[in-house]
């Protein structure tokens, strides 16, 4: 019972991730986040921007994008 070999093999941990940006897909999809949540902000600049109901839905949209952002980066500094 002793001499059995661990239950986990010990394998070294690679900490680049391949990312094109940051060399971490983490910090790239929350770079890409970030982008898609000034984008879909940016329709609201206009003066014939949608009212209303439309106007919730786009915020509601860059708030969503703004939370994953914030999850990602949290998961990449989780795995440096």
């Amino acid at each position: 019972m002793l001499n059995r070999p661990p239950p986990f093999a010990r394998v070294p941990v690679i900490t680049a991730h391949s990312g094109v940006l940051t060399g971490h897909w983490e910090f790239d999809l929350a770079l890409a986040m970030i982008f898609f949540a000034v984008v879909a902000y940016s329709f609201l600049l206009p003066a014939d921007a949608p009212q209303g109901g439309g106007r919730i839905v786009i915020q509601s949209i860059a708030v969503v994008f703004l939370i994953g952002a914030v999850v990602m980066a949290i998961v990449g500094f989780r795995n440096l």
